[in-house]
């Protein structure tokens, strides 16, 4: 009996003691969630040249999430690679299209791991695939890094960007063209036959496909618009949906848009019969086969323009910009595409370091184009046509955004 007693005794001293102790104790430091990836090497060491096989092994495995680079195949389309397989994809075992990597059965976890530029065909094509609730996308973000040379990747063609650091980082993408070279046209974006000025919105790299493109920018401001955010608001408009122009737009001969809003931007038009291009305060002349409207016109006969005055601090802003200039004697041309709003990689450019850039080009007249999310120039190096600048669209570096028109040039081969 005395001995239960000093049990008990112990006992309740010890849970007293004890309960002190928690009371003490610091609280437990809360986890940091980590996402599951990733295959183990083995899965694609035994298959390293085959997507589907590896994926199978994988997903028998019972990993949470395996990692999956994601290319551009043809015409764009997403494409699930392996490590070998080449930038831009070429249909085979090692780069298969990624719906047939989402049919996959029995179904992996997935971490895609795409360019922004393929962003949205990849969450398209993981939506059409039911796929939501066992996939993540991961961006990942390719940008070029400091100088390069000048590239002659077409006849009278010369692309290069240079970054600069002063007044802030800016990395400026820039095409020279010979407009005396033959087999030289140039392209602009029609409307829809009777639609009263309404186009069809679109990616710049979307137009430079359909149209066989060698190169191709952004070109006219549009409406309507709304900039959106990835993840809680969609951005108007969407790629098919319908846009109205503010500006000429003249196509194939066909004046497709001669709306104006009265916006003090949009004072100028790019005028181009055959090889022969003109920069305009003034009406294209008859006989006009392509033409875009835009803004402000930055220089004319080597004289910089005044600016809009009740526009001042929209010219004064570092943007991303788009332009084009031409030197004295119209045989050549430049499009300018300056990236922006992507801290200490580029912030952009204001219209009086626009101008001054172009000057230093050897331009006589100059115009600025439709601009910030919208500025984008695609060139088709070898292969499929692919951005070369690092739009932001929706506050992601790198995402490419439909937009209202475009301009473009091919270069024929001249028999």
């Amino acid at each position: 009996m005395r001995s239960d007693f000093r049990r008990a005794v112990l006992a309740a001293c010890l849970a007293a003691t004890v309960a002190h102790a928690q009371e003490a104790a610091p609280p437990a430091k809360a986890a940091v969630p980590v996402i599951p990836v990733i295959a183990d090497a083995t899965c694609w060491n035994a298959q390293p040249h085959d997507v589907l096989a590896a994926l199978r092994q994988c997903a028998h495995k019972g990993l949470q999430a395996v990692a999956l680079p994601v290319r551009s195949g043809p015409g764009g389309a997403p494409y699930a690679a392996s490590s070998y397989a080449q930038t831009a994809c070429q249909p085979g075992a090692d780069c298969v299209a990624l719906a047939d990597a989402l049919a996959l059965k029995p179904a992996p976890a997935l971490v895609l791991q795409t360019s922004p530029a393929l962003l949205d065909e990849v969450q398209a094509a993981v939506l059409q695939a039911d796929a939501a609730a066992r996939v993540q996308v991961q961006p990942m973000l390719e940008r070029p890094i400091g100088d390069a040379a000048p590239d002659t990747f077409a006849p009278g063609l010369s692309y290069w960007h240079m970054a600069r650091n002063a007044p802030r980082p800016m990395m400026v993408h820039v095409l020279e063209i010979d407009l005396t070279t033959p087999g030289l046209s140039f392209v602009t974006t029609p409307g829809v036959p009777d639609g009263a000025s309404e186009f069809v919105a679109e990616k710049t790299s979307s137009f430079a496909r359909r149209e066989q493109l060698t190169a191709a920018i952004n070109a006219t401001y549009f409406l309507p618009f709304d900039g959106g955010h990835l993840l809680d608001k969609p951005y108007v408009p969407a790629a098919g949906q319908p846009v109205t122009v503010d500006g000429v737009s003249i196509a194939r001969g066909h004046l497709d848009s001669g709306y104006a809003s009265g916006d003090p931007r949009s004072n100028g038009s790019l005028c181009i019969q055959g090889r022969h291009v003109a920069i305009t305060l003034h009406a294209c002349p008859a006989g006009t086969t392509e033409a875009v409207g835009a803004g402000p016109v930055l220089m004319l006969g080597g004289k910089t323009q005044a600016l809009e005055p009740k526009r001042r601090d929209y010219y004064l802003q570092t943007e991303p910009r788009t332009a084009i200039g031409l030197d004295k004697a119209r045989r050549r041309m430049w499009w300018v595409v300056v990236d922006g709003r992507q801290a200490g990689y580029s912030e952009g450019m204001t219209l009086p370091e626009l101008t001054a850039l172009l000057r230093e080009l050897g331009a006589d007249a100059a115009m600025n184009m439709d601009g910030g999310g919208s500025s984008t120039m695609v060139l088709r190096r070898g292969g499929e046509p692919a951005v070369v600048n690092s739009p932001i669209h929706t506050g992601v570096p790198g995402r490419e955004r439909p937009v209202g028109n475009h301009l473009g040039l091919r270069i024929d081969a001249v028999p």
